[in-house]
């Protein structure tokens, strides 16, 4: 369905895609894994049709995106990781305007939008003003937006970024239920632990290049089954690392670049310190460890994956 060929981009000299190729099967939920900067907004630009290549042809249903743009604007629907609503425009109605922008008949734009509320779990809020929905909903009402025109192709940019633990499971089931549909899934993420309990397959970006591809299984065994997390504190290190190694999905913590954690100097408080976590646990079990040591007393601050 998909079948990106040598694709390379350059801005200004700098590049942003340097001779990517991949390819991802009808109603397969592919994900793009890297940081910021790695490329991934600009492969799905490119293939909305929104970007073009410097070099390098891709392929939707068949069609190059190079020489049939118009041809594969219909077979894709792209969400970018910030899009907007309209003022006091309801969902129905905002689902209908962008089927009118598709060139759904009149007669028909009302049935399509309460059958895509419907399928995105929001006919309960079809009168409801879109900019007035929480952030998990406003989500699911973008996914509804870009089914308006039924594609083959969902270019969805970092759909999982910023939900609660129950908006991820209930946006990711309704991934799966559209990949049951035969939809075809190209979604970015920033860690493969944001997706593995989703995709079929996943390509790791690095500053432009693929550096890894294939199915997940794959992709997981030959992929460090663990993420560090970079604590910064000022307090007790023995009581932060206390606490720390009594939470769920730590598997291990060190003292970073410090002397040993029995160190006098180590256990004041007038010091920056640093721990570094070894997890492997959901991101609801990471929140959890940070309400833990900031109800303690250890002033945190920062916490991030590194």
């Amino acid at each position: 369905m998909i079948e990106i060929q040598e694709l390379s981009k350059s801005y200004d000299g700098r590049t942003a895609l340097d001779r990517v190729s991949l390819s991802a099967l009808q109603g397969a939920i592919f994900g793009l894994i890297g940081p910021r900067g790695a490329g991934k907004t600009t492969l799905l630009k490119i293939l909305a049709t929104l970007v073009a290549p410097t070099a390098g042809d891709a392929f939707v249903a068949g069609l190059s995106v190079v020489n049939e743009p118009l041809r594969v604007c219909r077979q894709v629907g792209y969400l970018p990781d910030d899009f907007g609503v309209y003022p006091d425009q309801t969902c129905a109605e905002y689902i209908a305007f962008f089927a009118a922008c598709y060139g759904v008949p009149p007669k028909e734009r009302a049935t399509l939008a309460a059958d895509l509320l419907q399928l995105v779990d929001l006919y309960h809020r079809k009168d409801t003003p879109a900019d007035r929905l929480t952030p998990a909903m406003r989500h699911r009402l973008g996914i509804a937006r870009v089914l308006a025109h039924d594609p083959r192709v969902l270019l969805l940019d970092e759909p999982l970024a910023g939900l609660d633990p129950r908006a991820r499971v209930e946006v990711r089931e309704l991934f799966k239920e559209l990949s049951s549909m035969g939809k075809t899934i190209l979604l970015t993420a920033s860690s493969l632990a944001e997706v593995q309990d989703l995709c079929t397959h996943v390509a790791i970006l690095q500053a432009g290049q693929i550096a890894q591809t294939g199915p997940l299984e794959d992709i997981l065994t030959t992929t460090p089954p663990y993420r560090t997390i970079a604590v910064k504190f000022l307090g007790d290190v023995r009581l932060a690392m206390n606490l720390i190694k009594a939470s769920h999905g730590v598997v291990d913590v060190q003292p970073f670049n410090q002397p040993s954690a029995s160190s006098d100097a180590l256990a004041g408080v007038a010091l920056l310190k640093e721990l570094r976590v070894t997890f492997d646990g959901a991101y609801a079990d990471a929140s959890a460890l940070l309400r833990s040591l900031m109800h303690s007393g250890v002033q945190v601050v920062s916490f991030a994956e590194d």
